[in-house]
């Protein structure tokens, strides 16, 4: 059986590259698995080779994912479909996509046809690598905390307390305060007082005259 050698690039990392050896009857899903190996990435996604022209031009789909195509048909499976079956150039090109957290493109290139395979290498296999593959998803990495900002967060941390000593929803008085409250008090029972007297002494008035 024949051997496919392909070159394997990132479409915006060009200078990243695998080739990789993988036999004419054995699958893309296969060939997918290897190509995920190489570079480091976790099988998460939806994934999908295109047989293209040398234009790249996406032609026929081969996916990872069960689903249908827009006129109805469903959609030819990696497991399913042998590499040969789908090679009908030497110098064939597929457009590769990956797509996860982000979206992951490749160009494939078949750079050469053996004849036959080594009965003592197991396929497929990657015979170069070169350069250093993205991560496949975002590093979030928290912010540094300084021990300038650590001292400042403290400061606001004071204010805010000193802030809510100033207001504990209770009426404070000084001591003029509550000394003018209990003159006024005062004032209030004297008149009181006046008042009746005032009122006794009509009383006295009335009985004298009876």
């Amino acid at each position: 059986m024949a051997v496919y050698r392909f070159k394997i690039s990132f479409e915006d990392y060009e200078d990243v590259y695998r080739e990789i050896e993988v036999t004419s009857d054995q699958t893309f899903a296969q060939f997918y698995t290897v190509i995920l190996s190489s570079i480091g990435f976790e099988d998460h996604g939806v994934a999908s080779f295109y047989m293209s022209n040398d234009s790249w031009k996406k032609g026929t789909e081969i996916t990872n994912k069960e689903g249908k195509l827009k006129d109805g048909k469903p959609v030819t499976l990696m497991a399913k479909a042998l590499l040969k079956s789908y090679i009908a150039d030497p110098h064939q090109k597929i457009y590769f996509v990956i797509e996860s957290e982000s979206v992951w493109a490749f160009h494939v290139e078949l750079i050469k046809i053996l004849p036959t395979s080594d009965s003592h290498q197991s396929y497929p296999f990657v015979k170069k690598m070169i350069g250093d593959a993205p991560k496949q998803f975002k590093v979030i990495i928290p912010p540094v905390v300084t021990e300038e900002d650590g001292l400042l967060m403290d400061e606001d941390l004071s204010d805010d307390n000193e802030t809510s000593d100033n207001f504990t929803g209770e009426e404070e008085y000084d001591e003029d305060d509550a000394a003018s409250l209990e003159g006024e008090e005062g004032e209030d029972d004297e008149t009181n007082e006046d008042m009746d007297d005032v009122e006794m002494s009509g009383d006295e008035n009335y009985e004298e005259e009876n």
